[in-house]
């Protein structure tokens, strides 16, 4: 997971669509027997040098990156970087589900909120443990649309982090 290291040279929008690409072409998420595809993601990143006042503050949990962060906007992939105190984690936004069986109009999950549920919920909390991973799959390489980030509040008016390019989407149909 090297690609996953945010060093201060990459911690801008070449750096993160650097990272999508990864993410987009090279790695699924398996629940159970399901794949799915990353297809909309967005960064978050707050360093002593990059400052984004809209990045989760880890009051409960400081997940390592590479770990699964739960926050009130849904779920991200967690980003750190020790050596130089940044933060931060790739909030996962949509999903394509690899299974050719299932309805077309059912294969595109959108939404942070609808994403957590549908990755995470469902196991038997008697008796299971989540087994929710990201792995290697190859996919074929799409167009990333780059954006700014959606729904970005106050906290993104202050070093004018709602003007940041860091969402990044492909369309799976194209």
């Amino acid at each position: 997971m090297d690609f996953l290291k945010i060093t201060p040279e990459k911690e801008n929008e070449d750096g993160f669509k650097e990272i999508a690409r990864i993410l987009f072409d090279q790695y699924a998420i398996q629940r159970n027997d399901q794949l799915y595809r990353l297809i909309e993601i967005e960064f978050y990143w707050n360093s002593p040098k990059h400052v984004d006042d809209t990045t989760y503050r880890r009051k409960h949990i400081d997940p390592k990156s590479g770990e699964w962060f739960f926050h009130y906007s849904g779920v991200d992939i967690a980003l750190r970087n020790e050596m130089t105190g940044g933060f931060g984690g790739i909030l996962i936004r949509g999903l394509y589900n690899l299974n050719e069986n299932t309805d077309q109009k059912e294969r595109i999950i959108k939404g942070p909120m609808v994403c957590a549920m549908k990755l995470f919920s469902g196991f038997d909390a008697f008796n299971e443990s989540i087994k929710t991973k990201i792995i290697k799959h190859q996919n074929p390489s799409k167009k990333i649309d780059v954006r700014r980030r959606k729904n970005i509040g106050k906290n993104g008016e202050i070093n004018n982090a709602k003007s940041f390019n860091y969402a990044f989407s492909i369309n799976p149909k194209k």
